[in-house]
């Protein structure tokens, strides 16, 4: 091999996809468009949030600024979720699709662009874009520090949550673009596999909690990026076991079978999160409790911490998609065994030994 080939190998240029990727995206007004609605729709939502955190002001409530910051970082945080999960695969389902639909996709892999570069620069360029707008939700995430009630822990949390839950969302587009070589069917695919993750393990969770009282298995809950985020916030309120405000979070605990007909996440009149869709997030987080403190009221348990088993699902799964978009763009023998492979093999057989040591922290 010459030193220039060498050279132009190891050189630090940018990666040609990612340049040629950005430029295209960022033409024309659709992207500032798509930009401007996003800002304006958790705009609207943030309003509608603290109309509801304030909405017992007009009956002689007291209301705690905390209590609306705590209501506005949760509902800001699930939108952000489910906007960044729905939105990451709408950029990402034409990535290779689209180069076969043009008939370029045999111009670009004749290239001595790599299949691993390929697909970087693809996903990169699409993680740019949906880092643009999370960037430009900080602003106006930032009004519920105004208010107190959250520390930067939940934010850390929320925000590792919603990046990795965008990255396998676009890496899934990615996978679904290079299998089935069609724009339509790879959102068809990546669409329905979002439904039925958010939805079947919701609606497991919530058979379970009629059915049993027995708590609901993590296996219910972990694979889920909205009971993760749940578990991640559910701490916001804290346990409590004094005055109206226990009673009330003890109830929003029970499920309907241990709890006779209370529902999880039931919204209260006094304290806790308070915003539509808690109660259906939250179901399995909290567990049923039987304890009362001194003065006879019921004593909360704390969230069920699912959060971090979730980010190692999470990541797990990014990555294998990413193998099999990989071995999916290859023009022959696409699922013949690499040296890569067995690379891949080694990081996540090693990931998986030092998860079972540390297993008590992430589970």
């Amino acid at each position: 091999m010459s030193n220039r080939a060498v050279s132009r190998r190891w050189s630090l240029q940018p990666n040609p996809i990612v340049v040629k990727e950005l430029r295209s995206r960022m033409r024309g007004g659709r992207a500032f468009i798509l930009l401007t609605g996003f800002l304006l729709g958790l705009g609207l939502v943030g309003y509608a949030l603290f109309l509801r955190a304030t909405s017992g002001q007009a009956a002689g409530m007291p209301i705690f600024s905390a209590q609306i910051g705590q209501t506005l970082f949760a509902g800001l945080a699930f939108m952000l979720l489910f906007l960044v999960i729905l939105i990451a695969p709408a950029v990402t389902v034409g990535a290779i699709s689209s180069e076969r639909e043009r008939l370029t996709y045999e111009m670009l892999i004749a290239t001595n662009l790599p299949s691993h570069r390929l697909l970087w620069g693809k996903l990169i360029s699409a993680l740019s874009y949906i880092a643009l707008l999370l960037l430009a939700a900080i602003p106006l995430g930032s009004i519920v520090f105004l208010f107190g009630g959250i520390t930067l822990r939940h934010v850390l949390q929320a925000a590792a949550i919603i990046v990795l839950s965008a990255i396998t969302s676009a890496m899934l587009g990615i996978w679904a673009s290079a299998m089935t070589g069609k724009t339509g069917r790879a959102a068809v695919v990546s669409y329905v596999i979002i439904g039925l993750v958010l939805g079947g393990f919701l609606a497991g969770a919530e058979i379970w909690t009629n059915r049993s009282t027995e708590p609901v298995p993590t296996g219910l809950l972990a694979p889920n990026p909205i009971s993760a985020l749940a578990s991640s916030i559910g701490t916001l309120s804290g346990p409590s076991n004094g005055g109206m405000i226990t009673t009330m979070r003890a109830f929003e605990a029970v499920p309907m079978a241990a709890g006779g007909g209370w529902w999880p996440g039931m919204n209260s009149f006094s304290g806790g999160l308070n915003f539509p869709g808690w109660q259906t997030f939250s179901i399995g987080i909290y567990p049923a409790t039987d304890q009362f403190g001194p003065d006879g009221m019921p004593i909360i348990a704390e969230p069920r911490s699912v959060w971090r088993t979730t980010l190692i699902i999470l990541i797990m799964t990014c990555l294998v998609f990413f193998w099999m978009a990989l071995h999916a763009v290859k023009p022959r023998r696409r699922w013949w065994p690499t040296w890569g492979d067995l690379a891949m093999l080694s990081v996540t057989s090693l990931s998986l030994l030092g998860l079972g040591y540390w297993i008590g922290w992430w589970f």
